[in-house]
């Protein structure tokens, strides 16, 4: 089995607990390695478990980068190495090294690792308050999304589109694209997909001083959580107690 097989066993291993049979399929890939690129995917694998430091990681993107074949290699390495920085709230030099992992992943056609790059590079911008800025990334991931027919991946980044159009006051572009995204999760029968745009719905709604809308928002998520035979979450339950005693509260209001 070649290097790059027994490396994608090792997530697999991971996710069953198994840490003894990653660590055995890392030294596995180790030797079986043929050329620097596939050494420098080992290595990789070793940096993503925290074995080295953010210099060993961008030491080896910068490898990567003078290694024919290693074009992939790189905007991987740049790309973690960006998450590592996002995480420190180092956002400029984060977006720096995703934006050079994008680059990399352009220049290849790799749009899977384009998706996971705009999703950071939009991070990133939003944590810097560049919301504008941001709006042009997810709407460039949208498009992706699209293009690569990817209903999941669309019915999340439309949520993420309509928060920020919210943040800047946009609440028409922001419901619009709400709507879209629950269109999406219903067709998927995505339970969380439909809470995450219910409670947008229902947070516009509220902004508007409709209540009433805002509860049926959230009673329509109730009632696909019953048909699904499952319970509806208890801060959905929640908030639908805490909207009706609001509106309870007005009627009584209106009625003195």
């Amino acid at each position: 089995m070649c290097s790059s097989d027994l490396l994608r066993l090792v997530p697999l291993a991971e996710e069953l607990e198994q840490s003894d049979l990653s660590e055995r399929l890392l030294l596995h890939a180790e030797v079986a390695a043929s050329d620097d690129v596939e050494r420098g995917w080992v290595r990789m694998e070793h940096l993503r478990r925290g074995r080295g430091s953010l210099d060993d990681l961008l030491g080896l993107a910068t490898e990567a980068e003078g290694l024919q074949d290693g074009t992939r290699l790189a905007a991987a390495a740049f790309h973690h190495a960006g998450l590592l920085l996002h995480a420190r709230g180092e956002n400029e030099d984060s977006l720096a090294m995703i934006n050079r992992s994008l680059r990399h992943r352009e220049r290849v056609g790799d749009e899977e690792g384009q998706a996971y790059g705009l999703a950071a590079k939009a991070a990133c911008q939003k944590a810097l308050n560049l919301f504008e800025e941001a709006i042009a990334t997810e709407t460039e991931r949208l498009g992706l999304m699209e293009r690569m027919n990817d209903e999941e991946g669309l019915m999340e980044v439309l949520a993420d589109l309509a928060h920020l159009h919210a943040t800047l006051g946009e609440v028409d572009l922001a419901s619009d694209h709400l709507q879209r995204s629950m269109e999406v999760a219903q067709v998927l029968q995505d339970l969380s997909g439909q809470l995450v745009a219910a409670w947008g719905l229902a947070d516009l709604a509220e902004i508007a001083e409709d209540y009433s809308t805002a509860m049926l928002h959230l009673s329509d998520v109730v009632h696909a959580f019953m048909a699904a035979g499952l319970p509806a979450p208890e801060p959905l339950r929640e908030r639908i107690q805490a909207l009706t005693n609001l509106t309870d509260g007005q009627i009584g209001r209106a009625h003195v």
